[in-house]
Formats: C-alpha cells, structure tokens, sequence
C-alpha cells in the first residue's frame, strides 16, 4: 500500500487503489492508519481531499528515499493468499521441471508450514492434470511435474496468463521490468521474481517488427505467442530442449511459416534473446497453432450474469438447491474465470477423467452439455468435451456433497457370527463413500428381506439371486473386489435413468 501511495502523483481513491492492489475496500482502511504512520515517520504525510482520494505529500527526494526503503525490507514475511500461493506452487514444479523439488524448497519459497504447502500442494494438482502434467511424488526425495517439454512451455504460458493481471502483462511488453509500476502492486512477489527473468518486451518488440506470413496477430495472439518466445528462451538457456518426432520437425521445418519464424530469431538475436536453431520447429507449431485459432474479441457479459444463469438453469433441471450453492458458485466462479482465459487464448484442455465421469454421471453430463452451449456463446467459443466433464464434475460434485443424487444401496451379507464382516464393512465404507449399506445380514436371515429395498448385495459367500445383483467377495474386499463393485456402480440405477 505504502509503495502504491508513493508512486501516484494525483489524488487516488481507496476503490481505486482496492482495485489496483487486489484487496478489498475494508483491508485498505484497516491498514492505512499503519502505512501513514510509516510515511510521517519517513518525512512524508498522507493528505486526504474531499471528493478526490488520497495523495501524499511529499519531495522527490524523500519519495526515493522511501521507495529505498521499502525495496530494502526484503527480510519483511510474504504473505499470500491459498489463490496466489497455488500459483506459486505451480510456476515452481513447472520452472524446475523434469527437475525433483523438495517440500522443504516449496515451503520455504511459501513461507509457510509443510502442513500448509502439502494442502497447498494438493490443492494444485487438479490444475497441473488438466494440462496433461500429472504429479509424481519421490519418496525421500521430493515432487516432480511429468511431461514433455512442449506441455511444460504451453502450460507455464498458461499460469501466466491466468495469474497476471492482463495490463500487467501488456506493461511488461512495452517497459523494462524495473520501470513497470502495475507488476509491483498487482502481482504476487514470487511471481514477480519469475516474470523479471523473462525477456517479454524483446520478445514481444521483435515480433512487431517481423511481418508475419498472413499479416499481425491480434493482440490477444501477439501476448501470447511473446510470452511463449520469452519462456522458450528462458528454458532452452537452462538446457530444457523441446523434442519432436523426426517426421513433424521436417514437415514444420518446410512449411511456409518458419521463414517468418527464422526472421523472427534473426531479430530476437540482435535484442539478446538467443534461440538455437532446434527451437524453430516447435516455435512455428505454436504459431500456425494460434494462427488457426479463432480468438474471441470480446465478453459482452459478465461472468457473475453467466455464472447466475447457469446455476439458475441447473438448479430447475437437476436440484433446486444448486441455485443457491455458495460453495459450488465460488469453485465454478474460479473454473469460469480460468476457463475465459483458455479460450480467449486458445490454450489446450485435456480432462483426464472425461470417461469415467460420462459413465458415472450420464444424466448430469447430458443437461452439463446443454447448459455448457449457453456458456459457450457468453465466451463466444464452443465448449468441447473436456470442459463439459469439467464443469459436470462441479455439478455432480455439489450433488454428492450435499446427498442430492439417488445412492445406490446395498445389502451385506455373511455367515453367521464372522466377525470379520465389520472388516468388510470398513472397508466398503472407505472405498465407496457415495455407497449406501442398507443392513448386515447373516445368510439365514437374506431369504426374508425385501429386495425392493436394495439395489446390490455383497457377501462373503455365493447367494441365490433374487432380483439384483450379487457380488461375492473377499472378507477383506481385494483390489480385484473393488474394480468389480466399481464396475457395477457405475451403471445407472433405474431411478437414474
């Protein structure tokens, strides 16, 4: 806030320095007592004008020698909200990819406990899968990010793009990083420590002067095809090579597009941004990738209007309640957001779990797919599959949460007086939570229950079937058990269909 107060030279409200610093209106006025004081202290004083904001007052002198010391006060603890520190995270793993990290080096570049970068972790990983990166855990030793270096570059350029402020973004491409003011106040420290190694405006400079083979990229484009040069470079310099197979390198090799790729390196050499030769391949699939793209131009509504029909929707055709779902409005929020930057740009999404969410959940999917449509028009792209099983996991996850679907109930069944059933009990219970056990039964008693009141049964020994179906398991519930009453769950209960 200080630094944000010291480098305005006009009045300034506290909404537009909220706006500007990401926080909100009540932080700002519980906090500027504390940075007035600090001015006073250093010389300065903090007037306020009716009807106009807050400006300090102020000599050129004392306003560098405070900026002094605040840049000196590197020792002062980084906090970070659970958003930012997940970006954090992420630009780590994927900046020391295929390198191990160790959870001692992410909670020290945090600062916080291992508890809180293991949540922290956790919490990141789902983002990491979408963009086919899974992570990997070493025992002893620490994370790592698997992938290839292809996925790694598209998916840095995609943090970027998600966790910096656009205008930040479009300041790095036109100033040095030490003249860039929005990059001190809107974007997180640790970022800002990698953002500051990236040649963005060389790149981004470069590129304007090269005539691309169909004329300039939008500017949407043009930002990310600089940030995609900028971490190339960066990676190639720490010996990260992008790998092609032999028959695509030669097919973007003698297309038309390399010359304007080459020209481009030409360029970037003579503003100190060396990029060997082996990199010109991979540069010109991503141009031709986003020159095929049809970017959007514009949202001509908010995301809260399309969030609120969406919900509004959801709630009339699966479950009132999801209307009024504050947890499922706030994740869905987060995911529209994002997904606006994916599109806008035209970043890859890949859902892993796409398959399996189809067969588990085919009346949510069905009505997702509708609703999706919807917001596709909003972005003004289409949704492809991917994202409808993402956004049916949102869906499907909120109705489970709350107990809003039919679950499918079963019966357990075993001999007489085997204690060992409450081991199988336990054990279904942990592995299938979304499963509801109805009664545990000796084998005597199974003839006299009514099979309208369960959907399967699962015993220890063979029984008659009567009805439903009938698994028969280890007391112990194998890996093998598993898959097969996964199997069977994942069929649609007749209230289902």
């Amino acid at each position: 806030m200080t630094r944000w107060l010291i480098d305005q030279d006009r009045p300034r409200s506290t909404a537009e320095m909220a706006s500007d610093l990401g926080l909100s209106e009540r932080v700002i006025r519980y906090r500027l007592a504390t940075a007035e004081k600090f001015l006073e202290a250093e010389g300065a004083s903090l007037t306020r004008r009716r009807g106009l904001g807050l400006v300090v007052t102020a000599d050129d002198d004392t306003r560098q020698r405070i900026r002094e010391n605040l840049a000196d006060r590197m020792e002062a603890p980084r906090v970070y909200t659970p958003a930012e520190r997940e970006y954090l995270l992420v630009a780590a793993l994927l900046w020391a990819a295929p390198k191990i990290v160790s959870l001692d080096e992410l909670n020290l570049q945090l600062e916080v406990s291992k508890t809180s970068a293991r949540r922290d972790l956790h919490r990141c990983e789902p983002w990491l899968e979408r963009n086919g990166l899974p992570l990997v855990r070493k025992p002893g030793k620490g994370i790592v990010v698997t992938g290839s270096e292809r996925q790694i570059r598209r998916a840095t350029v995609q943090l970027f793009l998600e966790a910096v402020p656009r205008d930040a973004l479009e300041e790095l491409t036109n100033f040095q990083f030490s003249d860039a003011q929005l990059i001190r106040t809107r974007v997180p420290e640790g970022l800002r420590e990698r953002l500051a190694s990236l040649p963005l405006r060389e790149c981004s400079q470069a590129l304007r002067s090269v005539e691309l083979r169909d004329g300039a990229l939008d500017g949407n484009a043009e930002m990310v095809f600089a940030l995609y040069l900028a971490v190339s470079a960066v990676r190639s310099q720490a010996g990260r090579e992008i790998s092609l197979d032999a028959g695509q390198q030669v097919s973007l090799m003698d297309h038309p597009a390399s010359e304007t790729v080459r020209r481009l390196m030409e360029v970037l050499a003579t503003r100190g941004v060396e990029l060997p030769a082996e990199e010109m391949a991979g540069i010109t699939e991503y141009l031709l990738g986003l020159d095929a793209l049809s970017l959007v131009k514009h949202e001509p509504l908010g995301i809260s209007v399309v969030l609120d029909r969406f919900l509004d929707e959801a709630g009339q055709r699966l479950h009132p309640s999801l209307a009024d779902d504050a947890e499922l409005r706030t994740n869905l929020a987060l995911h529209l957001g994002r997904l606006g930057v994916r599109l806008r740009h035209g970043l890859p999404i890949h859902n892993p779990l796409l398959a399996e969410v189809i067969a588990r959940y085919p009346d949510v999917y069905a009505v997702t797919g509708q609703l999706a449509a919807k917001v596709g028009e909003h972005f003004g792209s289409a949704l492809n599959d991917d994202e409808v099983g993402f956004l049916t996991m949102y869906l499907s996850g909120a109705m489970e949460r709350s107990h809003l679907r039919p679950r499918k109930r079963a019966l357990v069944v075993c001999p007489s007086g085997m204690a060992t059933v409450w081991v199988l009990v336990s054990r279904i219970q942990a592995e299938f939570p979304e499963l509801a056990l109805v009664q545990v039964l000796s084998a005597s008693n199974y003839a006299e229950v009514d099979d309208t009141e369960f959907d399967l049964v699962i015993s220890t020994i063979p029984l008659p079937t009567r009805g439903v179906p009938v698994l028969v398991v280890s007391p112990l519930l194998s890996a093998a058990d598993v898959r097969r009453v996964n199997a069977l769950l994942l069929e649609p209960t007749e209230t289902e269909t």
